[in-house]
């Protein structure tokens, strides 16, 4: 489920630098497991990403030897009040969305993940949505490097806050990893990321980024390390300034107890602006953080709080984000087959523009000079709360209920609305 307009972060920055964010409302594929390369628990974490209340069994119809294809489906029905159609333009719709799709897994290294999203708005402001969602993941080992690849590619025409509208959306996005152990104590992360955003219908700014950031850790015990790890960065924009940015930063991963865990990455971030388009973008220095602290009290109970502060580019041109967001979430699992799921956000976004000096004609010849600075802050609150069941093994179908509003400096940009659904989804 995705709550339409207010924005979702977060899948793809695990490693990568606070600059590489977006904002994006990602097609939500059923619940499938590749066998390598999305995200899993490690020794510091007491849980990872929320699994399905369903998945493959044993039985695999569509397998060849070494090569599983694992179709999957998810229908998907949502009654949105008060979605912003366009700026100061609140409507009602209701949202039908069917997701086909198939994992590939190639060998216990390689994943490879499609997913069609076709959505229909009753609403005649929103046209029929078509997205495209792949994902490629893979792992390997060479000599004592643990390596990672990740290129996902996102075609979409939904709606986001910034847009205010349905605008077509390009993102495309690649990172390679690598893990090294030197001893019992020492170890090394690196990370290098691609990023490409781009709008065909333009309004929008096109950025490609290039980024790493790479970790030298120190672990004394099995559950407690702590790491250092500076970053370097390029944003390559279409129609504002490029920018190079630079960060540093600490970690502390430390699982206090086998119910408690606390994950904290904390320093600061430099982004310098370049060329002439640069001309009254002052530089930006902020500090940077993401701290998630998990609690399991008990065997099928999982709470969790978080907060972060990011820079990065934004879709709006010439403007950057800087952010500050936090939350918390539960998650329990109940009679075997029943699972509920809620979470609470609040997201403050601060777009930086730069200040330009903007001439008007008063009289025949007398011209008035004004300093014009087209800076937006944006407040997100989002709540979404969940309710599923297990079916046949391989299914699950759910209820949800979401809100989400924004107040935003910029008229015809704030709105509140709640959002009522249902899910169901099958996979092999």
């Amino acid at each position: 489920m995705r709550f339409y307009l207010p924005p979702l972060f977060g899948l793809f920055a695990l490693g990568a630098t606070a600059g590489a964010q977006q904002e994006t409302v990602q097609p939500l594929a059923p619940p499938v497991e590749p066998t390598s390369g999305l995200p899993m628990t490690n020794s510091f974490q007491l849980f990872g990403p929320h699994p399905a209340a369903s998945g493959p069994g044993t039985y695999e119809p569509f397998k060849w030897d070494q090569f599983v294809i694992r179709p999957h489906i998810d229908y998907e029905f949502t009654k949105a009040y008060h979605v912003l159609a366009a700026p100061s333009n609140q409507v009602d719709t209701t949202i039908q969305q069917i997701s086909p799709g198939f994992l590939f897994n190639i060998g216990p290294h390689w994943a490879l993940d499609y997913t069609l999203t076709i959505g229909r708005y009753s609403n005649t402001n929103f046209g029929t949505e078509v997205d495209h969602s792949i994902t490629l993941t893979g792992q390997t080992d060479y000599g004592d490097w643990d390596l990672g690849f990740l290129q996902s590619v996102l075609l979409t025409q939904s709606p986001q806050i910034e847009f205010g509208s349905q605008t077509e959306q390009e993102y495309f996005n690649t990172a390679v990893t690598g893990h090294h152990e030197d001893s019992q104590y020492i170890s090394e992360d690196l990370d290098v990321n691609q990023n490409i955003q781009t709008f065909p219908g333009g309004g929008f700014e096109d950025m490609r980024s290039w980024s790493t950031i790479d970790w030298l850790n120190y672990q004394p015990q099995s559950h407690f390390n702590i790491g250092v790890g500076p970053g370097l960065g390029y944003n390559e924009a279409l129609y504002g300034p490029d920018s190079v940015f630079e960060q540093a930063q600490a970690r502390v991963n430390w699982r206090l107890t086998s119910i408690l865990s606390l994950q904290l990455a904390a320093g600061v971030s430099e982004t310098e602006f370049l060329g002439s388009q640069s001309q009254g973008s002052g530089d930006i220095f902020s500090p940077i953080y993401s701290a998630t602290l998990e609690l399991k009290p008990f065997s099928q109970t999982e709470l969790s709080v978080y907060a972060s502060r990011y820079v990065s580019p934004s879709v709006l041109v010439d403007e950057y984000a800087e952010g500050t967001s936090m939350g918390a979430s539960i998650s329990q699992r109940f009679l075997g087959q029943f699972f509920f799921s809620a979470q609470a956000g609040y997201t403050d976004n601060k777009y930086v523009a730069p200040t330009i000096l903007e001439l008007t004609q008063v009289s025949p010849n007398v011209y008035q000079a004004f300093l014009v600075n087209l800076s937006r802050t944006d407040k997100y609150y989002t709540f979404t709360a969940r309710l599923g069941h297990s079916f046949l093994e391989r299914g699950n179908i759910s209820i949800f209920y979401s809100y989400g509003g924004d107040q935003s400096t910029i008229s015809g940009y704030s709105f509140a609305g709640n959002q009522f659904g249902g899910e169901v989804s099958y996979s092999f």
